[in-house]
């Protein structure tokens, strides 16, 4: 099949992909909720997120494994659907675009409190609808033309 008859195309280069890979893992939130939990619950906190990271790490070797076998436009959804079946492919792509508002909506109010911390008469609502604008906009100007 033709690679542009399918949307897919590879023109990303290993350095653009750890890029994307460390953007996603590591924001604003991921600082500002460490912080709240190292305090609470002391130094184990800093364990308790590499044990975690070996488990994503492990999982993202897996699904590049299944990636490389089956390079289809749809990333996990598609790899759901054609081993676990129609069903799983219909979860894995809805839980992925819920777990994608939530951890938005977690990235631009940790955005707005750290502007509060600078200006703290400023209402929390007026960054993180700034920052909401300027996210969004941004990912509309990227998107392809529908054909």
């Amino acid at each position: 099949m033709d690679e542009n008859a399918s949307g897919l195309q590879r023109r990303l280069t290993g350095r653009q992909l750890t890029m994307i890979g460390l953007g996603g893992a590591i924001g604003t939130g991921l600082f500002l909720g460490s912080s709240l939990a190292i305090s609470q619950a002391g130094p184990a906190t800093i364990v308790a997120y590499v044990i975690c990271a070996g488990v994503a790490l492990v999982i993202g070797w897996s699904l590049a494994e299944m990636v490389v076998v089956h390079p289809e436009a749809g990333a996990f959804g598609v790899i759901a659907h054609r081993y676990l079946g129609p069903w799983a492919g219909f979860v894995v792509r809805w839980t992925y675009w819920t777990i994608q508002v939530i951890a938005i909506g977690g990235e631009v109010i940790a955005a707005g409190i750290y502007v509060q911390f600078w200006w703290p008469s400023l209402p929390l609502w007026l960054p993180v609808a700034v920052f909401s604008v300027v996210v969004l906009g941004g990912e509309r100007g990227r998107r392809p033309a529908v054909r």
